[in-house]
């Protein structure tokens, strides 16, 4: 897998379309989005990388998400639970 040559961009650019790959389950950008990693400049400005530590945190709610999807598409959880087990018995 090579990625296309050219400027770089932001890392809040490259959480925005690692996310929107997500959400669509669109693996064709995704694999686009891995292969642009290397290319990813960090925040210069505090209120880019604020905008930065926002995104990864969404984006790990993806992640997150989408693991649980594919557990329970492959029968791995028996039933659906909200957020993190917290161990409360309600």
């Amino acid at each position: 897998m090579s990625s296309i040559t050219g400027p770089s961009f932001s890392v809040v650019s490259l959480f925005d379309r690692a996310i929107g790959a997500l959400a669509k389950t669109d693996t064709t950008s995704l694999t686009q989005v891995l292969a642009d990693c290397d290319r990813a400049e960090l925040p210069a400005s505090t209120e880019e990388f604020s905008r930065a530590l926002t995104q990864q945190a969404a984006l790990e709610k993806s992640l997150e998400q989408t693991e649980r999807n594919i557990r329970m598409l492959r029968g791995d959880e028996n039933k659906f639970r909200y957020g993190r087990s917290r161990g409360r018995n309600s």
